[in-house]
């Protein structure tokens, strides 16, 4: 059985601290009646406070795969004993039930490893975009992490090709709806608010290169957002691309985080594959 250790950096009732980890008093409770948790190699039965220097371990129970395993290398760009990253290619889902996808891969690679755990994604990515994918190794470290994404905690940054010459260096607000008829965003003035900065990274003939970062995270945020001042990425069809191609150019190249046990400082990077569409003169 795998286990996690918090050393104890200050004066704290056991409860917030287990809290400030995103671990729920659902669970806290679970802990402590399953006798998974110890401080210091004691069990405890209540609230307790504890003291710097304290060692506080959680045991994980085992959990069996919850996708079919299917073979493929994965491009891994980190690894720790919560997490993995993974660089996902484009024209690939995430976790369809229906169609081999990321989650699949990931299932292998788990049993390979003996990582004893269900597939939990911590983020998500559209079939046709690419780049940097977060699986948790148990569901404390998702529930972490997805708590730091809901806190703007997490740095996310993407970069796409879009049509024509865009010199853009500010942050775009917009307001948006989702259209159930046509099955896309919508700019709308009662809508939600969406908040990307925008930045241009190279500006070509006919197309740019520019780095998105998500200050908030709605769906198709970027996609709909570079569309609205007339630059839809290349090949985003959906939202107003000319340009037919096998996938849209957006890709997810950066994130940077705190790390769940202690706290360090972790940037993750993947290159963008789009150098093949720089030759075709679009």
């Amino acid at each position: 059985m795998e286990s996690i250790k918090f050393k104890v950096d200050k004066e704290i009732s056991l409860k917030k601290f287990l809290l400030e980890k995103s671990i729920s008093k659902r669970s806290y409770k679970k802990l402590i009646n399953n006798g998974l948790l110890t401080i210091d190699g004691n069990k405890t039965e209540k609230n307790i406070n504890l003291n710097k220097g304290n060692l506080v371990k959680i045991s994980i129970e085992d959990e069996n795969l919850d996708y079919k395993t299917i073979y493929k290398k994965l491009d891994i760009l980190y690894e720790d004993k919560d997490i993995i990253a993974v660089n996902k290619e484009a024209n690939l889902t995430v976790n369809s039930k229906n169609q081999e996808s990321l989650s699949n891969y990931i299932a292998y690679y788990f049993k390979e490893n003996n990582i004893r755990s269900k597939i939990r994604l911590i983020n998500r990515l559209d079939m046709n975009t690419s780049g940097i994918m977060l699986i948790a190794k148990n569901k404390y470290a998702q529930a972490f992490y997805q708590g730091e994404i809901e806190k703007n905690n997490v740095n996310k940054f993407y970069i796409s090709l879009v049509d024509g010459k865009l010199n853009i260096d500010r942050e775009l607000k917009l307001n948006i709806n989702y259209n159930s008829n046509l099955k896309k965003m919508e700019l709308y003035p009662e809508g939600k608010e969406i908040r990307t900065y925008f930045k241009s990274m190279k500006i070509y003939n006919n197309f740019s290169l520019v780095e998105s970062k998500l200050l908030t995270g709605k769906t198709h945020q970027i996609r709909l957002s570079l569309s609205s001042i007339g630059h839809p990425i290349l090949g985003d069809k959906l939202y107003g691309s000319k340009y037919k191609l096998n996938r849209f150019l957006l890709h997810s190249y950066k994130l940077e985080f705190s790390c769940f046990r202690d706290n360090k400082k972790i940037t993750i990077l993947s290159r963008p594959q789009f150098d093949k569409y720089l030759n075709l003169g679009i």
